[in-house]
């Protein structure tokens, strides 16, 4: 059920962001106007605005004559992406540790409490996302956060399958604590070190073993 708060546009492109990052709605599959629409019980012009939406994202390519039709990523644009993400999250949490307060620190460390908590991939995936931005946002840059996001969002759905994986979440909750510690000391190149290698590491997991 819609949000009465969400205007339709912006609440069917959430529901098939999540499809899409979830991987319920996979690389290549068409995504039929009508049929969204009737599933949806909207008419066709939110879900063709929510087309444009994810297509601005990269989730989804719109062809003429074809439709809409999710975006999948080659090994390459991922790595890409990935090393993209290194830059601009780096680069957020260099300029947000030296402007960083209290309430900050202790709102990450309740996400952080939280996550040891749960085992569910959904959830998981949403309190390690707000615990990164957490972290970037006193830096107050909604265009960054913005490209963050479609990073996140491009790249998560190939990430997904290893979230129900124990020594992941284990190596990553770790990771975590360690760069939470280093932003509590305020020591930013300790935390921007420990944020590189974290991300670097999941890269390697998109990589074919060698």
């Amino acid at each position: 059920m819609q949000p009465r708060s969400m205007a339709a546009r912006d609440w069917v492109f959430q529901v098939l962001r999540a499809a899409i990052v979830r991987g319920l709605l996979p690389g290549d599959m068409p995504l039929r106007q009508d049929e969204i629409s009737a599933a949806l019980n909207v008419s066709h012009i939110p879900v063709r605005e929510a087309f444009r939406q994810l297509e601005a994202q990269g989730l989804v390519r719109i062809y003429p004559n074809r439709g809409a039709i999710v975006t999948k990523l080659s090994l390459k644009e991922m790595i890409d992406i990935m090393d993209v993400r290194a830059l601009l999250e780096c680069g957020a949490l260099r300029q947000a540790i030296p402007i960083m307060e209290n309430e900050t620190i202790e709102t990450a460390e309740a996400v952080i409490q939280e996550s040891l908590q749960i085992t569910e991939p959904n959830r998981l995936e949403e309190l390690n996302s707000c615990f990164h931005f957490t972290l970037y946002e006193p830096v107050q840059n909604q265009m960054l956060f913005r490209l963050i996001e479609q990073m996140h969002a491009n790249v998560d759905r190939y990430i997904r399958a290893y979230y129900n994986e124990s020594i992941y979440h284990q190596i990553s909750k770790q990771q975590h604590m360690e760069l939470l510690d280093a932003c509590k000391k305020r020591d930013t190149d300790l935390a921007v070190s420990i944020l590189y290698d974290h991300i670097d590491g999941t890269k390697a997991l998109l990589e074919p073993e060698k």
